[in-house]
């Protein structure tokens, strides 16, 4: 057990995710970051009203009303890397209007915590690509930790969550929310601060 949750420090390699939209097959990259010199706090964020990039997807500081913005005590940070990632990869323009990411803690830490928010464009909020982003995104979160263990749907706080375990510890978990947002999250560590913040979800 210990050698497999040691692999968590390779989880900051790039990960693509294949995702089919409207008939057309793309790639959305995701990175894992360690802490840099970039990383802001929730306030103030480095883009107060958000920012657009050259594709036309927006990060969207105000995605984050729809999570806790502290889980389990302590305080999401935003994740611009992985923002700036999102804005250079035409892909996300193409399924999502606005973007948002977030961590607790590092990958190298006791207990980690990634949360993405995508607020879908009209034609991607269906089940096929629910399917395709959930797939995707659980592939991200094994791909650096010993593969793919097992799939669920399970109840928490009154939402219809997939979960996905992976072999070397990482837990992934995605949900849609209401109002066409995917909460895409995945932690690592006995707190399962994914698990929390999606408790805290009202």
């Amino acid at each position: 057990m210990r050698a497999k949750l040691a692999g968590r420090a390779r989880l900051a390699a790039l990960a693509a995710v294949a995702i089919a939209l409207a008939g057309c097959t793309y790639t959305v990259t995701v990175t894992q970051s360690a802490p840099t010199s970039y990383d802001y706090p929730i306030a103030p964020t480095p883009w107060p009203n958000g920012t657009v990039g050259a594709s036309g997807l927006r990060i969207n500081p105000s995605l984050l009303a729809n999570v806790p913005i502290n889980v389990g005590g302590s305080p999401l940070i935003e994740d611009v890397i992985q923002e700036l990632q999102a804005l250079d990869d035409p892909a996300y323009s193409t399924a999502f209007i606005s973007y948002y990411a977030a961590r607790i803690n590092d990958i190298a830490s006791p207990n980690w915590l990634l949360v993405t928010l995508e607020e879908r464009r009209p034609d991607a909020q269906n089940e096929e690509f629910y399917a395709q982003w959930r797939d995707g995104w659980f592939g991200v979160a094994c791909s650096q930790a010993g593969g793919l263990d097992s799939a669920s749907v399970e109840s928490i706080n009154g939402w219809q969550v997939d979960i996905g375990a992976c072999n070397g510890g990482v837990t992934a978990y995605v949900l849609a929310l209401d109002n066409g947002v995917l909460v895409s999250a995945m932690d690592l560590g006995p707190r399962r601060l994914g698990r929390q913040l999606i408790q805290g979800i009202p």
